[in-house]
């Protein structure tokens, strides 16, 4: 899922469609923001997120004040959407790194071949790297066939716990040092096979 056109604002950006989905959700709390402490939270510069912050008011998602910025109800709309659940994850067997965040993509399994692609897309955005799950005939698969039900019970408990998952949803396990590089990671993935 492409959010933004980027050579519409500019020659060379330093952020990605993961940055603008998580500017988003950041503010998705109804509470005002200050430029500076958005940016803090979603790790980009000022410059980046004063670009996004542009992108994200010339689409009427947000209100730019003085005391703040703040998401409108066409923006809330728009996030909710977007077809995406991101939760934290604790260690578990299948991480490579100490921080971990799962991103849930409802209907999307048919755009998965082998996970190769998810994985490339995590590291790019700034992840150890990522482990794609989807669910087929109900069952927790790390393609092609590894039965993560079978194999590791414990780590398929914990996220079945945590999302409400249907056939045919895939799960992005993005990993890395800290958890802003993990979620970049598995949204980045995620908005790739929208």
């Amino acid at each position: 899922m492409k959010l933004i056109d980027l050579k519409e604002y500019g020659p060379i950006h330093r952020f990605g469609d993961h940055h603008v989905y998580r500017a988003l959700s950041q503010l998705s709390d109804c509470k005002r923001r200050g430029r500076k402490s958005l940016a803090d939270s979603i790790g980009i510069g000022e410059g980046s997120i004063r670009t996004i912050l542009e992108f994200l008011r010339d689409k009427g998602f947000i209100e730019v004040r003085q005391t703040g910025i703040q998401i409108t109800k066409s923006g809330s709309y728009f996030l909710e959407g977007i077809p995406m659940k991101v939760e934290r994850l604790p260690s578990t067997d299948m991480s490579l790194s100490d921080s971990n965040v799962a991103v849930q993509v409802r209907s999307s399994a048919n755009m998965i071949a082998s996970g190769i692609q998810q994985r490339d897309s995590a590291i790019k955005a700034g992840a150890d790297g990522a482990t794609t799950i989807v669910i087929k005939k109900g069952t927790l698969i790390i393609p092609p066939d590894y039965n993560l039900d079978l194999e590791q019970p414990a780590d398929a408990r914990v996220l079945r716990e945590l999302f409400n998952l249907k056939e045919g949803d895939v799960i992005i396990i993005g990993t890395a040092k800290n958890f802003d590089d993990a979620e970049n990671g598995a949204v980045a993935a995620a908005l790739d096979i929208m």
